[in-house]
This record gives structure tokens, sequence and C-alpha cells, in this order.
């Protein structure tokens, strides 16, 4: 008799997920803190059919570069130009000028190959199971060690890693546990967050040693300090990089500082892309790609972190953050990262202080899992380079009465 061996749920239980978490969605939505519509004009928020303003505290546009003119006007343009939302082809097939432009000049400007696709999820999907698969370096396969803290977008992808070869999970920055598997395994790869979005960054110098000595192949997602680190925009990892070299690959939202939309790969500067656009590119081959919009912002995105209003942004950034820092001191108060946390310890005092601040004309919100561990949920304050100073020191004292209302 045939015996079956039961492999469900070794890197995916949604069943397991929905029953922790569902019901903490369900309450937030219940409680106007979630799926919210909003009409946003050049002052703030408001939730149409209500009296309901704000000022969202909550927003990833660490630069405020979504609201920028020249953005918004660089999409109009593309589309005026182009006369077409998009070609309606799979790349691989066609793909327009301007996609050429985005990536030449990410390319110029974070001194890499970059390969741009319809997300930072996207470019994970197709290029992370290559990292197991072996086939971004040499089609040999690697042991492949994901962070415990790594990205959802990069856990998504783990059973499709796994059929490539074997995945293990890594207490969060140990790097004695990572270094065990690399004496153990000759061939190794390490997934994780360059920034992460609860905020704190991975431990780039320990990682780079072990790369030097075992030949780690080192996968990061510096989604959260894309534009808000580096004098290019270049963001954490890359800017303490002298080279992206083959061993390493960088991949990032332009949906947050670049304040564009879509994702980005950065490879080394001999990477062959055509590897990726006719045969292993998956997600990036198929037909639905970015819009003529989405490129034509990106090409004038790159025009900006080219000038001098980079720099004169990020330090507008940097003085938002001391403001914060000094009005309301958290556990990553003087750090450079725009994220600050509020751990309340649970998730219903978190909804609670999220929504009394709603209703004073703050949006912070509420996280829980599987956003935050269990027993760390709280609020996640995100700063702008356009939060104006006395919109910040408001929010910083209402923040500061609520949660002492809340006794946290």
């Amino acid at each position: 008799m045939e015996m079956t061996v039961d492999i469900r749920n070794k890197f995916r239980n949604t069943a397991k997920m929905t029953a922790l978490s569902y019901e903490n969605w369900q309450i937030a939505k219940a409680r106007g803190l979630v799926d919210l519509f909003v009409h946003t004009d050049r002052v703030g928020h408001s939730l149409p059919g209500t009296e309901t303003k704000f000022v969202n505290m909550s927003s990833y546009s660490y630069l405020g570069l979504n609201r920028h003119a020249a953005i918004v006007q660089g999409s109009i343009d593309a589309l005026l130009d182009e006369a077409i939302t998009g070609l309606a082809i799979a790349p691989t097939r066609m793909r327009p000028s301007l996609a050429r432009s985005a990536e030449q000049g990410l390319s110029d400007l974070f001194d890499a190959t970059c390969v741009i696709g319809l997300s930072c999820s996207v470019m994970t999907s197709a290029l992370l199971p290559l990292v197991s698969s072996g086939h971004l370096v040499d089609g040999l396969p690697r042991v492949t060690v994901f962070d415990r803290h790594a990205h959802f977008c990069m856990e998504m992808v783990k059973p499709i890693c796994a059929d490539e070869a074997p995945v293990l999970v890594a207490p969060h920055n140990d790097i004695n546990f990572l270094e065990d598997i690399c004496k153990r395994e000759q061939r190794v790869a390490y997934v994780a967050d360059g920034a992460y979005s609860l905020g704190g960054t991975t431990i780039l110098r320990d990682l780079r040693y072990l790369q030097d000595k075992y030949g780690l192949f080192l996968w990061f997602d510096d989604s959260h300090s894309l534009s808000v680190l580096g004098a290019s925009g270049e963001g954490f990892v890359r800017s303490q990089l002298d080279e992206v070299n083959p061993l390493t690959v960088i991949s990032a939202s332009l949906n947050k500082g670049f304040g564009c939309s879509g994702g980005v790969a950065m490879l080394h500067k001999g990477f062959d892309t055509s590897f990726l656009n006719t045969t292993n590119g998956g997600p990036l081959t198929w037909s639905q790609s970015l819009t003529t919009a989405s490129l034509g912002s990106i090409v004038a995105g790159v025009s900006i972190h080219k000038s001098g209003e980079l720099l004169e942004l990020q330090q507008n950034l940097q003085s938002n953050i001391r403001t914060f820092d000094e009005a309301y001191p958290t556990a990553l108060a003087g750090g450079e990262l725009p994220i600050r946390m509020v751990t309340t310890g649970d998730a219903q005092v978190a909804m609670d202080i999220s929504q009394r601040l709603l209703e004073r004309g703050f949006y912070c919100a509420p996280v829980y899992f599987p956003i935050t561990p269990r027993g760390r949920e709280g609020l996640r304050v995100m700063i702008r380079a356009d939060h104006r100073s006395e919109d910040i020191i408001a929010f910083a004292d209402a923040l500061s009465q609520e949660v002492s209302t809340s006794a946290v």
C-alpha cells in the first residue's frame, strides 16, 4: 500500500494566520481604522460624506514625493506623449522606450544593473526562487535562510523557494545561527530586510563578513530606506557597499520614499537582463507591466534624485524626525529611519488610541499580528519630509495624552 506523506503547512498556513489575525482586522474595519476610502487635496485627507479631516501619520512616502508636482507632471506628460496607457503585450515581446529610460536612469543613479517591475512583490516572486535555484549566479542550488522578520512579500515565496532548495528560518539578526549554517552547508543564501518596516536595520557589517568568508549570497529588501538614505537616495544597504557584487541583490519598492509606483531590483553591473526577459522572469514577463504613467513618474523621480532637491528633502525629513523624537521619545529615537513604534502590547488598546487620534485629526495606523509579533502590538508612526512641524508637535501631544489615558 502506497504511503502518502502530508507536507502541507511547512512554509504557509492560511488557516492558522486567519485564526490569529482576522478578528483584529474585522474590528479595526468596524471602527473605521482600515479599509478607508479617502479624498486627498493639497493640504491633507478627508473621509467623503463626513466632516472628518486628518493628517496621515502612517504614510510611507517619506520624502512627500507622491505629491511632488514634477512627478505628477511626469505621469501626465508620458500619457500625453505616448497617447497610450500601455502596450498591452507581454514585455518579453515588446517594451515601451520609457521602460528603458527608467531602468537606465535608475541604473545610473544607483550604480548597478536595475530591473523594474509592477511592484516590489512582483520583483521578489520573480527573482527570489532564482536565488534558491542558484540561477542568478551559476545554476547550483543554495540553502535559503529567511530572517524571521523578513517582509511578507518574501515570506510568501518560501514554498516556491523550497521546491528549489532547502529553506530554513533564522532568528532575527542572529549572525551565529547563520554562520553555523555556512559552516555546515557549502552554498547558502540569506534573505532579509535592509531597513525593517517596524524599525531597525539588518546587521550588514556582520553579513558582509560572512559573504567574504563563506560566499554567502545576500538578498535585501530595502524598501523603507530607499530615497531616505544615501547621497543618491540609494538606501541603507547600497550606501554602505562599494558595489553590488554578483552575490548581492537589493530589492525595493518605488511606492515609498521614491514617490512613484513599481519595484526595482539592483543587481551587479555584469548581470545579463535578457536571462530574465526571455527565460526565467516569471511575473516580470507576463502581460501586466508598469503603465505609461508609472514609467513617466519614475523618469521624473530619477531627475529629482539627481538634483540638489534630494538633499533638501532628506534634511527636511531628518529635521521632522528630530522634532517628533524630542516631543515623543521612543525606543527608536535618534535613528535616521522615519519609523517609530508605540508599543501597547494589546491590539484593542492600539485601536482605541488610533480611533481617538483620528477624531482629533490624525491617522496613525494600529498594527498587530501578523504585522507585529503577538504581544508587541501598537501604533506605527511614519514621519514625512512634508509634514509641518506644528502638525508633528500637535500629533505628539495628542499621542501622549491618549497613551496616558490608556495607561500603556
